[in-house]
């Protein structure tokens, strides 16, 4: 265990400040509390502080500047520059981070780092970032990051070699944009074509077995969204195949860690906080969650799931969560309406719903949260309205209860727009108009502010839109992203800044799209 620094922070791994021959900045494109409560990232940042020979120093944007928790004062000291992405809407913040750390890509190659970008937003779509960065990871870290830092240590300096570019074109999973010219499609969408030797196709990779690299955290600390727990990853890729979530396509194949691997990764864990964080698109997937759980319980320790299937509610998972202290239990019905759910692959009934209901209670798990989506392929007024009417009925059945027990627990819900995402059944999809998400949301809210005592939570149509525009857009956006704030625009002001934003979101795609290139 490493000392705590002024932060709070407790090293897991080797900390930053050890020197070496490249100097590396693990950049996050939003603030250190968000930053920090990312397993990703983190595990980008281990890759690096693991691997002798690197200098390795954390940098954030604090909303008007970079900060360097490790020391640093601009991008273009270090020799690379690794960005870890994982929400659309915070790559707004790549071109202010190169800007303002004299690094931007048009800069001549030999006075400034070497960009690296990766994470699940690139992995989807990079194209709304690719003439920003010098090389791209398709699909996930580990196996990339392998071959990287391999690389960079094999060559005197991270950026100094002339023919760098087509080393690193070489590495599996690697996307360089620079050896890609863009065409106008039929369409109107602008599709990345290979120059010269480049391969037509760029194909996604993957760790074969979690127990080899497990993520966890190189640093626990307390000024983060998961300050209380130790995150480790027991799940990848989703056997649900929901139509709307790129989970089961850049996630894939479905993969658990092993029980063995776990039992050494939750002793390391158990030594710095008492509950661990059960992390995975598939967490209640896990053929051996209720002994992974009783072996966290064994040793003193509690978990929290970052997710539960609804239909994977039963009553001994509800005890597991109970015996554990869980407080409030997240499920997503994604729509009041039975018709909608099947269209999208969430085939649950009302009924169904209600009997998760029930579970919880039972099993002392009062407080309940509900996630919806407004604006689904095929939606009417009435679907969504009758969120409301379900919500009653949840609310109705935890009264029941709560006389029962003499004291009732809360209720929240969610509601966001419905955005298609790249690799998904629903990429081709357009999204809603947005007086219609608007109004449905605003419906919908007021409703169910009328039942009384259930919280609401509405997404930003704004914010949608611009997750929507990043996720489905091509090159033609990319000179724009440091003029649209990460809270997003309408759609009115998007049209104006952007002559395409309406055709990239609210038209029905056909023919190849941007990220026809990636090979699943």
């Amino acid at each position: 265990m490493y000392e705590r620094n002024p932060k709070d922070e407790t090293w897991i791994c080797p900390p930053p400040g050890r020197g070496g021959r490249l100097r590396v900045a693990v950049a996050y494109p939003n603030t250190y509390w968000v930053g920090m409560s990312n397993l990703g990232f983190q595990a980008i940042l281990r890759a690096f502080l693991e691997k002798p020979g690197f200098d390795v120093k954390r940098v954030f944007w604090d909303g008007s500047g970079l900060q360097f928790p490790d020391g640093g004062r601009a991008l273009n000291e270090f020799d690379v520059v690794a960005f870890s992405v994982s929400y659309q809407p915070d790559i707004v913040h790549l071109p202010r981070m190169l800007e303002a750390g004299r690094a931007a890509v048009p800069a001549p190659r030999r006075s400034r780092p070497l960009l690296v970008g990766g994470g699940v937003t690139l992995t989807l779509n990079p194209e709304p970032a690719a003439p920003l960065l010098d090389v791209i990871a398709i699909g996930e870290s580990e196996p990339f990051l392998e071959s990287l830092t391999e690389l960079l240590q094999s060559n005197s300096r991270g950026g100094g070699s002339e023919d760098l570019t087509h080393q690193l074109a070489s590495l599996p999973g690697a996307y360089i944009p620079s050896l890609y010219t863009t065409e106008e499609s039929e369409d109107g969408l602008m599709l990345p074509h290979p120059v010269g030797s480049a391969e037509a196709t760029v194909r996604r990779v993957f760790l074969k077995n979690l127990d080899d690299h497990p993520a966890r955290p190189a640093v626990v600390a307390r000024d983060t969204e998961f300050g209380t727990m130790y995150p480790l990853e027991i799940s990848r890729g989703c056997p649900a195949g929901c139509a709307f979530c790129a989970a089961a396509a850049v996630c894939s194949p479905v993969r658990f860690l092993g029980k063995k691997r776990f039992i050494e990764e939750i002793e390391i864990g158990l030594r710095y906080r008492k509950k661990i964080g059960l992390v995975g698109t598939a967490v209640s997937y896990h053929p051996d969650l209720f002994d992974l759980g009783g072996e966290i319980h064994k040793r003193g320790g509690s978990f929290s799931p970052s997710s539960i299937r609804l239909e994977r509610l039963n009553p001994e998972l509800a005890g597991l969560l109970a015996q554990s202290r869980h407080k409030t239990v997240s499920i997503a019905p994604e729509s009041a309406s039975e018709r909608l759910r099947a269209s999208i692959g969430k085939g649950v009934a009302d009924s169904s719903i209600i009997n998760v209901v029930d579970i919880l209670q039972d099993a002392g798990l009062l407080n309940l949260k509900l996630y919806f989506m407004v604006g689904l392929p095929g939606e009417e007024d009435s679907d969504a309205l009758g969120i409301i009417d379900l919500v009653d009925r949840v609310r109705s059945r935890m009264i029941k209860h709560g006389r029962k027990k003499g004291r009732m627990g809360s209720i929240s819900v969610s509601i966001n727009p419905f955005v298609p995402k790249p690799h998904t059944a629903l990429e081709r999809s357009p999204m809603a108009e947005e007086t219609v998400l608007s109004g449905r949301i605003g419906k919908v809210r007021d409703g169910l502010k009328r039942l009384g005592g259930v919280k609401v939570q509405a997404g930003s149509v704004r914010a949608a839109y611009l997750d929507g525009l990043i996720s489905l857009g091509d090159r033609r956006i990319t000179d724009f992203l440091g003029d649209i704030p990460r809270s997003g625009l309408s759609m009115k002001r998007l049209d104006k800044l952007i002559p395409s934003a309406s055709q990239i979101l609210l038209s029905e795609r056909s023919g190849k799209l941007p990220w026809h290139f990636i090979e699943n």
